[in-house]
């Protein structure tokens, strides 16, 4: 039998590994050319995509709807540079709705603010 608490625990990490590698998709996207070219100088530059990025976040959306400002934020970051601004503008929207609980949550939802101020 397993507790309600390790389960929850449980989900919860599997939003987390599926948020995480999502955002590792995004940062890697949003490197720049010589960024790019200069870790190629030490090995192959992983193949990443925002569909793949997109794909992870909605896992972790469907895990856990509204619980990550951070897995909002991205989702909707990752829809817009998809070109898919209807479904960007309702994750950052919910992203925006969040309350900041962390210094870290902080800093996201100002991003967020920003990346939305300048997108919409």
């Amino acid at each position: 039998v397993v507790s309600t608490q390790s389960t929850g625990e449980s989900k919860k990490a599997v939003v987390s590994t599926q948020s995480t590698g999502g955002a590792w998709h995004m940062e890697l996207l949003e490197l720049s050319w010589v960024q790019r070219n200069f870790i190629s100088l030490f090995c192959t530059f992983p193949n990443c995509s925002y569909e793949q990025a997109l794909e992870l976040f909605l896992r972790a959306e469907q895990l856990a709807p509204a619980v990550s400002l951070s897995n909002s934020y991205l989702t909707g970051k990752a829809c817009f540079r998809l070109g898919r601004k209807t479904e960007a503008k309702r994750f950052l929207e919910q992203a925006l709705d969040c309350h900041a609980v962390t210094k870290e949550d902080q800093i996201v939802l100002e991003e967020a603010k920003r990346f939305y101020n300048s997108s919409f």
